[in-house]
Parts: C-alpha cells; sequence; structure tokens
C-alpha cells in the first residue's frame, strides 16, 4: 500500500532521518556521544558505531519498504518495534545518568516514531482487508 497520506510522507521522513542519523552515528560515534553528554572512550564509540549501523540498516529497510507498491508490514512492525525499543533503552540511559536530559529529546523522537509506525500498520492492516487481501 503506498499512499501520499501526511502519515505516509511523516514515515517516509522518519525513515530517511534514521538511515542519516545512523550513518552518522557509524562513521563519527563520538559526535552523537558528545550530544547526549556520554563518557567517551574507545568501548563507547565502538558501541555508539555498532548502534549507529542498526540504525542506518532499520533506517534504509523502512524507507525502501515505504517507497516499495508491495505490502510493507512486516516491515513496519519489526522497525516500529526498534523505535520502541530504541527509546526505552535511551530513556533508561537517561535515568541511569549515562545520558544527559537531552537524550530525552532522541527518546522522545523514536517513541513517537514508534507510535506513528504502528498507527500506520493499523491502517495498512485495515486497507488490506477492506480490499479482501
Amino acid at each position: 500500500m503506498k499512499s501520499g497520506g501526511i502519515l505516509y510522507w511523516l514515515l517516509l521522513i522518519i525513515a530517511v532521518v534514521t538511515l542519516i542519523s545512523g550513518v552518522v552515528q557509524l562513521v563519527d560515534p563520538s559526535f552523537v556521544l558528545q550530544i547526549v553528554a556520554a563518557e567517551q572512550t574507545a568501548t563507547t564509540r565502538h558501541f555508539f558505531g555498532i548502534v549507529g549501523m542498526f540504525m542506518a540498516l532499520f533506517g534504509g529497510m523502512l524507507t525502501h519498504a515505504l517507497l516499495r507498491a508491495e505490502d510493507p508490514s512486516i516491515v513496519l512492525l519489526w522497525a516500529g518495534l526498534q523505535k520502541l525499543g530504541a527509546s526505552a533503552a535511551v530513556g533508561l540511559g537517561v535515568l541511569n545518568h549515562i545520558f544527559s536530559s537531552m537524550a530525552l529529546l532522541i527518546a522522545s523522537f523514536d517513541l513517537l516514531s514508534g507510535v506513528l509506525i504502528f498507527v500506520y500498520l493499523r491502517n495498512v492492516t485495515r486497507w488490506k482487508t477492506s480490499n479482501g487481501r
């Protein structure tokens, strides 16, 4: 289901932003660590680089699924779960004083993204049901 509705375009923007920010984090994890005021060691830079790789992969996967005409339901499910998990992980990082409160903006973006993805998934499922698919 490809749609030109506002939710579709919001998700496409979120997917591209996730892809780009993941690549930035992969290439320069110190940049993101500095933003969230986290400790910078070889270990944290390596870990954040790995997280960036997965962000880029999920953002790319979601972008690809939204731009294709096929059913994106499975991708939406897993991308939504990834966004909710990322939100919880960053929130716990703030709660445990690993990240500054600035990281709550990231957690909020991921939480909102996850909710929007699941709303869109529900719409896709309803569309499939009403069209006998």
